[in-house]
């Protein structure tokens, strides 16, 4: 992607083929523009594995003070494998259905520099809760101190690595810059991933066909209708080679950080939001 209005990089990014990540690289932390919001998503699977039913909810909400973001975000599904029949959309799942629960709690500074997060993954009651502090320099590694399960343990993060709403702040700055009259390309990024593996992890993102419109019987299903939607949007792949099929999205991303649609892939699934319900905060009055 060829980048408008945005600073020169210096030579290291200029020998790297791919343009965007050095405009991310050169770009100030736009965090503190991010919107904060509440959503309420549905969560639908267009073509489940046969003989399987699923069912799914999941919110997030992000909220702002003047000098950090706190996120939160629950996502509780369940898998009945061996099922026979058709399933009503209000039937619920058998006892013989595995459940999922994913939660994940932050606060990071605006600046990017650092954070404090609580994360639980369970499946059918079990699994871990984890708690952790991570600290980003702008100018070198960073470390996350992570306690899992009772197990303290420290893991290393490269310079450049970016915490996830920094990141979020920055490609919406570098997508609103791209000249939209000329192609998009992929950009190699590194952040945190704190729902389940807390570690740091290579991300790959691009340029994505927009998600199409839900469908309900022969008609399609109305788009949410919220004025923090009038902005502009941007449909974007985001891949890992390390984290593979967790890592996979394909999402729509707002001027003002909301994502009202995106994919992702669990248990060989993949599963669709659309954001049901949708809130705007009110921003915080700073400085002056």
């Amino acid at each position: 992607m060829l980048m408008r209005r945005l600073p020169m990089a210096g030579p290291a990014c200029r020998a790297i083929p791919i343009a965007l990540a050095c405009a991310l690289a050169a770009l100030p932390a736009r965090a503190a523009d991010i919107q904060g919001h509440a959503i309420t998503y549905g969560i639908t699977v267009e073509k489940p594995p046969p003989d399987t039913w699923v069912d799914a909810q999941m919110s997030v909400t992000l909220t702002r003070t003047c000098d950090s973001l706190s996120y939160s975000s629950a996502l509780i599904y369940g898998i009945e494998r061996n099922a026979r029949g058709t399933r009503a959309p209000d039937q619920p799942l058998s006892s013989k259905a595995d459940t999922y629960q994913e939660r994940l709690k932050f606060t990071q500074k605006l600046d990017g520099t650092a954070l404090q997060y609580e994360g639980s993954f369970q499946v059918n009651g079990r699994g871990e809760d984890a708690r952790g502090t991570v600290t980003m320099p702008a100018d070198g590694a960073g470390t996350l101190d992570v306690k899992s399960d009772r197990v303290p343990r420290k893991v290393v993060l490269p310079a450049g690595t970016m915490l996830p709403l920094t990141l979020r702040g920055k490609l919406i700055d570098a997508l609103a810059g791209a000249d939209p009259d000329k192609p998009r390309g992929n950009v190699d990024v590194r952040t945190i991933e704190l729902g389940r593996f807390y570690t740091a992890t290579d991300v790959k993102i691009g340029p994505a066909p927009a998600l199409p419109p839900l469908k309900a019987g022969k008609a399609d299903v109305p788009r949410l209708r919220s004025p923090l939607l009038q902005g502009r949007g941007w449909a974007s792949k985001q891949t890992s080679k390390a984290l593979s099929d967790w890592m996979e999205s394909t999402f729509e991303l707002y001027e003002n950080g909301v994502i009202p649609r995106f994919t992702f892939k669990r248990e060989g699934i993949v599963w669709r939001a659309d954001a049901k319900e949708l809130s705007a905060f009110t921003a915080p009055k700073c400085g002056g």
